[in-house]
């Protein structure tokens, strides 16, 4: 398989995805979701499943790639935090803009 219908495969998979997840009437913003994004955050650092309190969040998450983006930013800077390395970080590149 060429790498363009590789590319295309996944990007249709993942629009089907996008479909057959959504909810109606549950689906979340990027507003919404940046207010619950810490509760999710630290339930997994307690070990906990916050899918099953916050699936609204999951989804978006799995949605929308500048929410997930600051989901992964949000969890490098508190375990780096944890071991007190933030000055071994790598910086985002600020060329990059997304539409949230």
């Amino acid at each position: 398989m060429t790498q363009q219908v590789e590319n295309d495969t996944n990007q249709f998979n993942k629009i089907m995805r996008m479909i057959f997840s959504a909810r109606e009437g549950e689906e979340i913003g990027c507003d919404e979701c940046y207010e619950h994004i810490d509760q999710y955050v630290d339930m997994i650092r307690a070990g906990q499943d916050p899918d099953m309190v916050l699936p609204q969040v999951k989804d978006h998450l799995s949605q929308c790639s500048c929410c997930e983006l600051e989901f992964k930013a949000l969890i490098t800077i508190l375990e780096a935090g944890a071991s007190d390395d933030l000055d071994s970080l790598d910086r985002p590149d600020s060329s990059t803009s997304g539409d949230c």
